[in-house]
């Protein structure tokens, strides 16, 4: 399968989405916020990682592992909005998933230092315990148990604007680093048909598992270093747009390479074409829902 982009067969059909989603604005800010979220998601996914989930997870937790030792630098109260929103969320996850929607009450990813601790801890250990429930599940047919006691990142819970001193985030990452050590510890001794093996109920293969811990690693990590430089929508979206252009940039300079994929956020490894090509598809569900 071939990954090279000739990013210039995309360029007339990126641009004019690109400028009517702009146009957008004169009824609001709805359509172009989830339009900033799928840019994004998309420049993210143009990212190379290694093809062995087990490499992608290691790799991805030493850049998160950055980001997550500079926290005591932003003010724990603050709450600052990410470009992930739950309705991109379900877009991207559902099995047969409903046009992309841009509701005026958009429910976005909203993140403080601790919050940002607590979602990277959980995450970890909710998929760490995924694979011993799957491989139940494949070899003795028990049906997994749903361990939901986590708490997303659309709510902030009263501890998540507590301060955090040295001391504490010292506590936190010893907690993040062990958790992420025993995720990759348990995954490197899955077999192929372990990671390829499909439940029977059409949920997510242990591969895609992996490949979504370590995409999303970076996307709970990074949202204060790398927010996005404003409170406009339409600025927003053009950093959005300039984050994207530099990675689809990127991709097409880069010369195919087995020894690595272009994961999604939820895991789904795509082609840089079909990255594009999933973008614009998203941005015309916007536009169609606003016409």
């Amino acid at each position: 399968m071939t990954t090279r982009l000739n990013l210039e067969d995309w360029r007339g059909a990126l641009d004019a989405s690109r400028d009517r989603i702009v146009k957008t604005v004169v009824n609001g800010d709805a359509v172009i916020t989830q339009a900033t979220g799928a840019r994004m998601v998309a420049a993210w996914a143009l990212v190379p990682a290694p093809r062995d989930p087990v490499r992608h997870l290691e790799a991805a937790h030493a850049r998160a592992r950055q980001h997550l030792a500079r926290l005591t630098a932003h003010d724990p109260a603050r709450e600052v909005t990410a470009v992930m929103t739950a309705e991109l969320y379900y877009r991207l996850t559902d099995a047969r998933p409903a046009p992309l929607s841009a509701p005026r009450d958009s429910r976005c990813y909203t993140y403080t230092p601790r919050k940002i601790l607590r979602r990277v801890l959980d995450h970890a250990l909710d998929h760490l315990n995924q694979i011993d429930q799957w491989l139940a599940w494949r070899r003795d047919g028990v049906v997994p148990t749903p361990t939901d006691g986590w708490v997303g990142s659309t709510e902030t819970l009263p501890d998540d604007r507590l301060p955090l001193l040295s001391p504490d985030l010292d506590a936190w990452l010893w907690r993040i680093d062990q958790a992420s050590r025993l995720l990759r510890q348990r995954a490197v001794g899955l077999s192929a048909e372990e990671l390829d093996w499909l439940p029977p109920d059409g949920g997510w293969p242990l591969r895609r598992v992996l490949h979504h811990v370590a995409q999303s690693e970076l996307l709970y990590s990074t949202p204060l270093d790398e927010r996005l430089p404003s409170d406009d929508s339409p600025a927003r979206y053009a950093e959005a747009r300039r984050r994207f252009d530099d990675a689809a940039r990127a991709a097409s300079s880069r010369p195919d390479d087995a020894s690595v994929v272009y994961a999604g956020l939820y895991g789904v490894l795509r082609t840089p074409e079909q990255v594009i090509g999933d973008l614009l598809t998203i941005e015309g569900e916007l536009l169609a829902g606003a016409a």
